[in-house]
């Protein structure tokens, strides 16, 4: 982001994956955020948002933005599902307990 100052907003994007799946929710939140201002038509961003808030206990947050992913685009929590794969088990575990937590199901 240093070397390229006029970066699109998918790249905040998968900073923010990288700050969730390392466990560094703040930081994951901030660019999250940024992401979704930027992007809010992503249907991704409310959704990796909405899991960044249920790791931090902010239910309530979360749900809205489980809310928000799904009135974007109704089919997503099938089809996310389908294309999130993880090597590590615990991985696995990370990601979809907080999309459980979350509220998609």
């Amino acid at each position: 982001m240093r070397l390229d100052p006029f970066h699109g907003p998918l790249l905040l994007f998968y900073v923010g994956v990288a700050h969730f799946m390392l466990e560094e929710y703040a930081n994951a939140l901030a660019i999250m955020r940024d992401f979704v201002a930027q992007a809010p038509v992503r249907p991704w961003g409310h959704a990796l948002l909405a899991l960044i808030l249920a790791q931090l206990g902010h239910a309530e947050d979360a749900k809205t933005e489980t809310a928000e992913t799904l009135q974007l685009d109704s089919t997503f929590a099938v089809s996310a599902k389908s294309v999130a794969a993880f090597k590590r088990a615990e991985d696995h575990e990370h990601f979809f307990g907080a999309w459980h937590r979350a509220g998609f199901s």
